[in-house]
C-alpha cells in the first residue's frame, strides 16, 4: 500500500499551471533582488538595487490583481482596485496640494509620470501593499473573505476592525518608506529625489533630509492608517466576496508580496545607510513592525505543510496515562 503524498506535494499537484507559474515568478524575483542586493553591496552601488526594485513593484501589482481575480472573482477584484486607486489618488492629491490627511509635502518628477501632480507609481505602491495587507489579515484570521456579524451594527464593527488591522500593516510599511524617500542620500548619491516635508515632524527628527525640515509628521502615519481603513471598511461592508479559491499555495501569495516589499526596502535602506547611518533606525523600526506579521505568516504556512507527529501516550496529553 503506497504512502499518502506529502501535503505540500499534494497542494502542488492540485494547483493549476498558471498558479504555479505566478508563484514561481514571484520566487524568482526574490532570488533576483537578493542577488542584486549582494552585487550592489559588494560594488557599493546603492542605485542598482533600487532600479531592479522598481521593476518588481510593477510585477507585484500585476500579481495582486491576478490573485484577487482568482480568489474573489473578477467583479469583486475590479471593485477593490478601482476603489483603492480612487481613494488613494484622492488622498494623495489633496495631501500634496492642500496638506490634507498626511501633512504638508510635495512630490518631484523622480518617481516618473504624474497625474494631477501625483506619481502613478505611488498609486501602484498603495495598491500592492493595501491588497497584500488586507489579504494577510484575512488569511491569518482564517476568514475566507466572509464578513462576520448578523446585525447591521455587528457588520459595521467587524468591517471597521478589519480596516483598522489593514491600516496598521500599511503604516508599518511606511515607517521604513518615508525616511527612505526623503533622505538626503537620494540627492547626494542616487541623483534623484521623491518628495519632501515642508515642516518635518516628530518621527526621526534627526534624519538628514535633502529639502524641507527633518523628521516626518505623526499625521502622516495617521493618514496611512486612515486611508486604507476607509477602503477596506467600505469594501468589506458593501461587497460580498467569499473566497472562491482556498488552496494553501494561493494563500501564500499575499505573504510573498508583503515580504518582497520588506526585503526590497530594508535592503535599500541598509545600503543607503552607508552614507547616512541614521537610516539604520528606519530599518530596525520596519523590521520590528513588519517582521512579526511576516513571522506569523511563515509559521502559519509551515503549519499547513508540516504534518503533526503521531500521537503517543507519552506525547499526547489527551490520552490516558
Amino acid at each position: 500500500m503506497s504512502a499518502s503524498p506529502h501535503s505540500l506535494a499534494a497542494a502542488i499537484r492540485g494547483s493549476t499551471r498558471t498558479e504555479l507559474v505566478v508563484i514561481g515568478v514571484v520566487l524568482f524575483f526574490y532570488c533576483l533582488i537578493t542577488a542584486v542586493l549582494v552585487a550592489s553591496w559588494v560594488g557599493h552601488a546603492a542605485a542598482l538595487q533600487m532600479q531592479v526594485a522598481g521593476m518588481g513593484l510593477g510585477l507585484m501589482y500585476a500579481v495582486s490583481i491576478w490573485h484577487a481575480t482568482r480568489v474573489m472573482g473578477g467583479r469583486q477584484a475590479a471593485i477593490f482596485f478601482v476603489l483603492a486607486g480612487a481613494v488613494t489618488f484622492f488622498a494623495e492629491y489633496m495631501g500634496s496640494h492642500y496638506d490634507w490627511f498626511f501633512g504638508a509635502y510635495d512630490y518631484t518628477d523622480a518617481l516618473g509620470p504624474r497625474l494631477g501632480g501625483v506619481p502613478v507609481l505611488v498609486i501602484v505602491v498603495w495598491g500592492v501593499v493595501l491588497y497584500a495587507a488586507y489579504m494577510l489579515v484575512d488569511w491569518l484570521m482564517d476568514l475566507g473573505g466572509v464578513r462576520r456579524g448578523t446585525t447591521w451594527y455587528g457588520k459595521v464593527a467587524w468591517s471597521a476592525l478589519i480596516g483598522l488591522a489593514t491600516g496598521v500593516l500599511l503604516s508599518a510599511f511606511d515607517l521604513m518608506v518615508d525616511p527612505f524617500a526623503v533622505s538626503r542620500v537620494w540627492q547626494d548619491v542616487l541623483g534623484g529625489t521623491s518628495w519632501w516635508w515642508w515642516s518635518g515632524g516628530a518621527y526621526l527628527p534627526g534624519l538628514a533630509v535633502w529639502q524641507g525640515s527633518g523628521g516626518i509628521p505623526i499625521e502622516n502615519f495617521m493618514g496611512w492608517v486612515g486611508v486604507p481603513f476607509f477602503v477596506v471598511f467600505v469594501f468589506t461592508l458593501f461587497v460580498p466576496h467569499p473566497d472562491r479559491v482556498t488552496g494553501r499555495l494561493m494563500n501564500a501569495v499575499p505573504l510573498l508580496v508583503y515580504g518582497y516589499l520588506y526585503v526590497t526596502f530594508v535592503g535599500a535602506i541598509l545600503e543607503m545607510a552607508w552614507y547616512d547611518p541614521g537610516l539604520v533606525q528606519a530599518a530596525l523600526i520596519g523590521t520590528f513592525t513588519m517582521g512579526p506579521v511576516l513571522a506569523l505568516g511563515v509559521m502559519k504556512l509551515a503549519r499547513d505543510y508540516w504534518p503533526p507527529a503521531a500521537a503517543t501516550p507519552d506525547t499526547d496529553p489527551a490520552l490516558p496515562r
